[in-house]
């Protein structure tokens, strides 16, 4: 299943990759930098093969967590009341324009305007400034130059909405220390920070907070304590020399296609890592 939102950043297409490090079956999924949630909404439909057995990756709830609180208002009103988001939704559409959109940007709190202005700005991208205000562009030469028409898959919505209605999920503004601390044994959590850039101008901090170097190490150390407490940990990021020097080496490496062009990427794709720190008995 793929998610209702675009967002920076999405493991849509890598999904499988990232999947085949969860066990087939865990108690609650963790998610505390929740973004599009596309691991989340993927597992919906993914099966692998266990020691010559199928195997579907299951779990019982969902703990999915982020500090941006209109996305999270957003994945609320999606669950809980998907018709009146599409309905809002499509007369936003019907009105894109560079005025209009540069109006609803200063309207995020509303979840239809929110999944507007993420589908009509540059790349999807979401992107603050230091004041901690929304400053993406409108997608002027596909609209205007180029004559493109927006569009919007709004059968996806109500997808997601019966999706998320099923798992029996906990939806947070929070930031992901206080969203992960409850992991018990028998969990998983996935961990896909704010990336630690391929450059020295690389780009990665989408909000205004940003996430510092000594904020990963921290991560890191958490992503230890919480395997020692049996619980099962995966995190997703950049494959650098200062990532292996914070993270260690990868469990894996995978090819990704990046939605945003920069410098940090040939030919449209980048190599990235996985890390993966399994369950642990509690030393004695």
């Amino acid at each position: 299943m793929k998610p209702f939102l675009p967002w920076p950043g999405s493991k849509e297409k890598c999904a499988r990759d990232i999947i085949a490090e969860f066990p087939p079956s865990f108690e609650t999924y963790h998610e505390p930098f929740l973004g599009s949630g596309a691991i989340f909404f993927a597992m919906n439909n993914w099966t692998s093969r266990v020691e010559g057995q199928v195997a579907r990756t299951g779990f019982k709830a969902a703990r999915l967590a982020d500090t941006n609180r209109n996305l999270i208002n957003c994945w609320k009103a999606v669950m809980e009341r998907p018709e009146s988001v599409e309905k809002m939704l499509g007369h936003c559409l019907q009105r894109n324009s560079q005025e209009f959109y540069n109006a609803m940007r200063e309207q995020l709190e509303n979840p239809s305007v929110f999944l507007y202005v993420m589908r009509a700005g540059f790349s999807s991208m979401y992107r603050e400034n230091i004041k901690g205000k929304f400053n993406v562009p409108w997608r002027k030469q596909d609209f205007e130059t180029n004559g493109k028409s927006i569009s919007f898959d709004m059968e996806r919505i109500g997808l997601c909405s019966r999706y998320m209605r099923s798992k029996n999920i906990e939806l947070m503004v929070a930031d992901w220390m206080v969203s992960s601390q409850d992991a018990k044994a028998g969990d998983l959590v996935y961990f896909d920070p704010p990336y630690i850039p391929y450059a020295d101008n690389g780009f990665t901090n989408y909000q205004a907070a940003g996430f510092s170097e000594g904020q990963h190490v921290f991560l890191r150390t958490q992503a230890r304590l919480l395997s020692e407490r049996g619980v099962h940990v995966v995190l997703s990021n950049s494959l650098t020399d200062n990532s292996r020097r914070i993270y260690g080496e990868p469990h894996k490496v995978i090819n990704v296609v990046n939605s945003v062009k920069s410098t940090a990427t040939t030919k449209g794709t980048r190599a990235e890592g996985l890390w993966v720190w399994t369950p642990k008995e509690r030393p004695k």
